[in-house]
């Protein structure tokens, strides 16, 4: 990848003409940064406390991306590095990644591990990519763009009815157990089809976006998480709330719905 591809937006609104030139830095950057993941196979275990688990490869796949990133002369917030939270409450641009999303799954060698990169201009998806690349699948896509799987357009084919509809949920590592938090997260989900968890809230978009499930519904992740299937529902037509919890300390803490329509939303 060569630095002269790369390029600020002008001004303080991005022109249409300038986001598929954005989303190839995205996609490629998601690419590359998935590939070099595939060939590593012994996986360092930073820390293991409580539900969650961080590795080394954690930290240096950040690494690699913000180095394939800065040509760009955008600021970055990662998952590991973190990087200036107030740019999403801002009117700035900002890459906003997820080195790996899903990384017990790597850890354990279970396929549903992807990258996630996306360009945000505050609370505004641009555009994002979601690289799963254990099963070889980069979706791409943002707000007036078609979404894409390994570069073919594709178009989701929804449920109908909620009846006939898969939601995708997951449980990070911040979950509340309380029964009541348990007992009502249950009761939401009894009128769709079936309920899936995968382990990566990004790969959970990414299927809804392109019509694998129907919704998703996930609290008290972060926006790293999210911020690429933002830009992939922008494309797909589908429908989200993102909500901020504004908890002390962790100002890009959220909770997010996403579906093919509101009627699809739990509450």
């Amino acid at each position: 990848m060569r630095a002269a591809h790369f390029f600020k937006p002008k001004g303080n609104d991005m022109e249409a003409s300038e986001k598929p030139a954005f989303l190839k830095i995205a996609s490629s950057v998601a690419k590359a940064a998935g590939d070099r993941l595939s060939a590593i196979r012994d996986r360092r275990v930073n820390s293991d406390a409580g539900n969650d688990v961080k590795l080394q490869e954690d930290v240096e796949s950040e690494m690699f991306i913000r180095e394939k990133l800065e040509p760009t002369g955008i600021p970055v917030i990662g998952e590991e590095n973190g990087g200036d939270a107030s740019l999403a409450f801002s009117d700035s641009y900002y890459w906003i990644v997820d080195p790996i999303d899903g990384t017990y799954n790597y850890l354990r060698g279970i396929p549903g591990v992807c990258v996630s990169v996306a360009l945000m201009k505050g609370r505004k998806p641009i555009v994002g990519a979601i690289n799963d690349f254990t099963r070889g699948e980069l979706y791409a896509g943002g707000a007036g763009l078609p979404l894409s799987l390994n570069g073919s357009e594709i178009r989701p084919a929804w449920a109908r009815e909620i009846s006939q509809a898969v939601l995708m949920t997951g449980f990070p590592s911040a979950t509340d157990y309380s029964e009541k938090n348990l007992r009502h997260f249950i009761m939401s989900l009894q009128k769709f089809k079936k309920v899936r968890m995968c382990g990566s809230a990004a790969l959970a978009m990414a299927w809804v976006a392109s019509g694998r499930a129907d919704a998703y519904k996930e609290s008290r992740l972060y926006l790293w998480d999210v911020a690429a299937g933002l830009s992939l529902m922008e494309s797909a037509g589908g429908e989200c709330e993102l909500e901020f919890l504004g908890i002390e300390g962790k100002p890009l803490c959220v909770s997010i719905q996403a579906a093919a329509g509101r009627e699809f939303f739990t509450e």
